[in-house]
């Protein structure tokens, strides 16, 4: 019995043995690798360190946005002692700068987590990390700051709440940006304790590449502020300004009002948030005058001395009447583009086919994608030939029936006046890595030739007229001569145009001679003064003198333009002459400039006898009581219907003239000709 109970004993413990072996076996040698691998990933534990976001840099190289890292370092007193309370107040003392007696007192005074320094610098956070101490924890909570607030928010987006790129800059060059983690390997005991960190081991994170723009922060100020104040003077739902450089495509500023705070985009809606420069289309109006006629202009079928039939502002043409917004008799083909008439323009373009239209304004860029490096631009629509109506290319003529975007429309003036040239819009000069070794570079990317450089210089010189003539001369600059064109597009509401609401708008640049810069500024449904000679060309003026001031380079050598009545009044008659004798226009806008005796062509008015105003439009209005010194306040909008200082009498400079206005009746197709 004895025997055999010492027999079953002896065998289970045999047994056991040979388990026990065949278990060593398989650690130490069958598994002897995957079993290391066990024992060191519970010896040594990875913490991940996010890697700082790179930065966003203007022109000049001032920064736009950064990440600033917030680290936050937290004691648990159920695992200290006082030894570890001095070695911990040590080092802190040492790194932060502060008394050794602060930590020690915060550690004693509080319960259970303390928090000993709260959003402490990546520098000196790097060196408390490696403090190994059981019971010292850490947090990380990167922010990314915008230093100048709502600022090129449309250009620079924003990034979600796990820092990654959302919208703009920050999303198109995400992974430029975002740079590359790192780790820290802690070498630990069997109970889990941390002992020291594996150098040998660990990474550090690389921080993200840094991405420099072509916006200029003082221009993109100046921008902001302006077309701000232009929505404060004339109300208005949006606006929209761009500034580029017509030579080469750079995006100098880029703006929409309203507009956002990036650090708390959440806190705004997304209608604030939409970039309206490259999302949203529109029907330009007259801006797109300038484009026809240079398509007219580069195919000879044009004279600008050619007098044209304008129908005293009324036109019926294929079953619908096309109007002008002041009335004229006829006008030569210059001051078709100067005085912005829809009746002239819709004569002119019949002289142009179909496709020749259609091909024209691709090469222009509209609708095709200008390829701009920012995220969301819409492509815009234009119909095809064969889907043209009969009044189509009347319409297309003067900027309706083709819906472009802010920057399409820019890009496309810039070929105008810079010889003919379109170029790729681009607002990222470089990309370069964290010691500054360069990854990308853009530069100027020609896409086409849309018109011959003798048509570029035709157009110029006209748009010059436009400004000192036209409907622009609220974009007149003292000392420095411009030239634009002004456009107002009635809005569609239910499918219908309205009077009630308008696209203005005004496309400039300057110095006419060698333009270096081209400004856009659209305002959406203003509600005093519909015209873009009204209300974005002030806007336009307001910009381009700040820069002009703030930028001593920009137009180094300023000199004041006399404008004279007589000979702006010669000038007229020289056009009126060539017209007779079927020869060009001899004198050019920019010849007059160089003798500093450029004119406008403001009718002179008796400056103590009050003339009719009556059934004269606001805007023609306004115009001749700036040109006596007469104060005025405007009620309602559209022709003027009553005027407190009646016709013939007699005022002084200190009166004011009310004025009256109600809209013009409303008719079919009606449209805005300036």
């Amino acid at each position: 019995m004895i025997n055999s109970r010492a027999l079953i004993i002896a065998g289970i413990l045999f047994t056991g043995l040979i388990i026990l072996a065949l278990k060593l076996f398989t650690i130490q040698i069958a598994k002897h690798e995957y079993y290391t691998r066990v024992a060191e990933t519970q010896q040594y534990k990875p913490q991940i360190i996010k890697a700082e976001r790179g930065l966003i840099k203007d022109v000049n190289g001032e920064v736009l946005s950064y990440t600033f890292d917030d680290v936050s370092f937290f004691v648990d007193k159920r695992m200290m002692n006082q030894e570890k309370v001095d070695s911990i107040a040590s080092v802190f003392s040492k790194v932060i700068g502060k008394p050794k007696s602060i930590y020690i007192n915060l550690i004693k005074d509080g319960n259970k987590t303390v928090c000993l320094e709260k959003k402490v610098p990546m520098e000196q956070a790097i060196k408390l990390k490696k403090l190994v101490i059981d019971g010292l924890t850490y947090q990380e909570d990167f922010s990314r700051v915008y230093p100048y607030g709502s600022s090129a928010s449309h250009v620079l987006g924003y990034v979600d709440k796990d820092g990654k790129g959302v919208e703009g800059i920050e999303k198109l060059f995400n992974d430029d940006l975002a740079g590359e983690n790192g780790y820290y390997v802690f070498e630990r005991d069997v109970l889990g304790r941390i002992l020291s960190v594996d150098d040998n081991m660990s990474k550090a994170p690389q921080t993200g590449n840094t991405v420099q723009l072509t916006i200029n922060k003082n221009y993109q100020k100046i921008l902001e502020e302006e077309i701000a104040n232009g929505i404060q003077k004339f109300g208005g739902e949006s606006a929209v300004g761009i500034i580029m450089n017509p030579n080469t495509g750079e995006v100098l500023a880029l703006a929409n009002y309203p507009d956002f705070d990036p650090a708390n985009y959440n806190l705004f809606d997304a209608n604030n948030r939409r970039n309206r420069a490259i999302t949203d289309t529109y029907e330009p109006g007259s801006t797109m005058k300038a484009i026809t006629m240079s398509i007219l202009i580069d195919n000879n079928l044009v004279n600008e001395a050619e007098v044209i039939n304008t129908e005293n502002g009324a036109y019926k043409y294929k079953g619908v009447t096309i109007y002008d917004s002041h009335k004229s008799t006829q006008l030569t083909v210059r001051q078709v583009l100067e005085q912005s008439s829809n009746i002239g323009m819709s004569k002119l373009i019949e002289r142009v086919d179909d496709n020749t239209l259609y091909k024209y304004l691709r090469d222009f860029g509209f609708s095709n994608k200008t390829l701009v490096d920012l995220p969301s631009e819409a492509e815009g629509t234009m119909k095809l030939p064969k889907n043209f109506t009969g009044i189509s290319k009347a319409y297309m003529s003067f900027g309706y029936e083709v819906a472009v975007t802010p920057l399409q429309m820019i890009a496309a003036f810039s070929a105008l006046i810079n010889g003919g040239t379109l170029y790729q819009p681009f607002i990222t000069k470089s990309v370069t890595d964290h010691f500054g070794n360069v990854i990308s570079e853009n530069k100027a990317t020609r896409i086409r030739t849309v018109i011959k450089k003798s048509t570029s210089d035709e157009i110029k010189n006209m748009m010059i007229g436009v400004v000192e003539q036209g409907s622009g001369t609220a974009a007149q600059l003292p000392d420095v001569l411009v030239g634009g064109k002004t456009g107002t597009a009635q809005k569609l509401v239910n499918n219908s145009y309205t009077s009630a609401k308008h696209n203005s708008s005004f496309i400039g640049f300057f110095p006419a001679d060698n333009p270096k810069v081209v400004i856009y500024v659209l305002i959406n449904s203003p509600v005093f003064g519909q015209y873009g000679g009204l209300v974005a060309a002030p806007v336009f003026h307001d910009v381009a003198k700040r820069m002009i001031e703030s930028d001593i380079n920009l137009v180094p050598n300023k000199k004041r333009i006399e404008r004279q009545n007589n000979l702006m009044d010669q000038l007229i008659a020289d056009m009126k002459n060539s017209a007779k004798s079927n020869s060009s226009v001899s004198r050019s806008y920019l010849n007059i400039a160089e003798k500093k005796t450029i004119t406008s062509n403001r009718k002179f008015y008796d400056r103590s006898t009050m003339p009719d105003l009556s059934n004269q439009s606001m805007r023609d209005a306004i115009a001749q009581l700036n040109e006596m010194g007469l104060q005025y306040k405007i009620v309602g909008t559209g022709k003027v219907v009553w005027q407190s200082i009646q016709p013939g009498l007699t005022f002084s400079k200190s009166d004011v003239c009310s004025l009256k206005c109600e809209p013009i009746v409303k008719r079919i197709k009606q449209t805005v000709s300036e």
